[in-house]
């Protein structure tokens, strides 16, 4: 695909995704940058796999809008640009490897697409657990919500989400050893995530109502109090971390495979 038809087919998916309230505008410049990217060095193997991720992941948030058990998550506004380059910026980088180095690019493109995926629907599926989470690093309950926190029907998504993943992949061609990579690259990202955010990711408290949050102000608009955690550490540099950690273990079974 040339450069010119692989950027206007991501910008009018870009686009569309800001017509349908699933990007800002800044995240729909984002998103036509990683999906030209992807398109221009992997195709439509490499696009498929992106689709797949970003319109299951964008159906799942905002059917979380609805109540569950009595509850209602506030309405989320669409994805920023830090958000699309967190969980996308792996895959864009490793397609445009794909023409010179495939045995390299298609590892980063899959292993981090594997591992945004299967963040994202364990978090929106594990939200319907009728059980509360229980934090990944200490085994106590916590709320609903709260990073780090796991439930068993969200470690399923998860896992589902990273093995769909890795089987689409191989159904567009991309090479055996990179879907595979994929799919173990996509669970030990996911647990990456749920180790930082029970750990080193930074969590407030709203003085007012005493609600924790992860962001310096609460939605109320009350400025929040630091609780723990590091402070530069939020969600999207959770989630970028997660996906360099899918990027690199698809990277390294893939170069196991090949006998290198």
């Amino acid at each position: 695909m040339t450069g010119w038809a692989a950027l206007l087919l991501a910008g009018g998916l870009g686009a569309a995704g800001a017509a349908l309230g699933w990007l800002t505008t800044g995240g729909a410049v984002a998103a036509a940058a990683v999906g030209g990217a992807v398109f221009w060095g992997s195709g439509l193997a490499g696009g498929g796999q992106l689709a797949l991720f970003f319109i299951s992941g964008s159906a799942l948030t905002y059917a979380g809008r609805r109540p569950v058990g009595g509850a209602t998550r506030p309405a989320p506004g669409g994805r920023v640009w830090r958000q699309v380059i967190a969980n996308g910026g792996w895959a864009g980088l490793g397609a445009l490897l794909v023409p010179a180095h495939p045995a390299v690019g298609w590892p980063l493109l899959t292993g981090a697409l594997a591992a945004a995926q299967a963040d994202t629907w364990g978090t929106e599926i594990g939200r319907y657990s009728p059980r509360l989470p229980r934090l990944i690093t200490s085994g106590r309950t916590v709320p609903a919500g709260t990073s780090g926190g796991v439930t068993l029907l969200g470690t399923a998504a998860g896992a589902v989400g990273a093995g769909l993943m890795g089987s689409l992949a191989l159904l567009l061609g991309t090479p055996a050893a990179a879907a595979a990579g994929a799919v173990a690259g996509g669970l030990l990202g996911t647990v990456a995530d749920s180790i930082l955010g029970a750990t080193l990711q930074a969590r407030y408290r709203c003085p007012g109502c005493g609600c924790g949050t992860e962001q310096a102000q609460h939605r109320c608009g009350t400025a929040a109090e630091h609780v723990s955690g590091l402070r530069w550490i939020d969600n999207d540099v959770v989630n970028l971390l997660a996906t360099t950690v899918g990027a690199i273990t698809a990277c390294a079974i893939a170069a196991v495979a090949a006998g290198t």
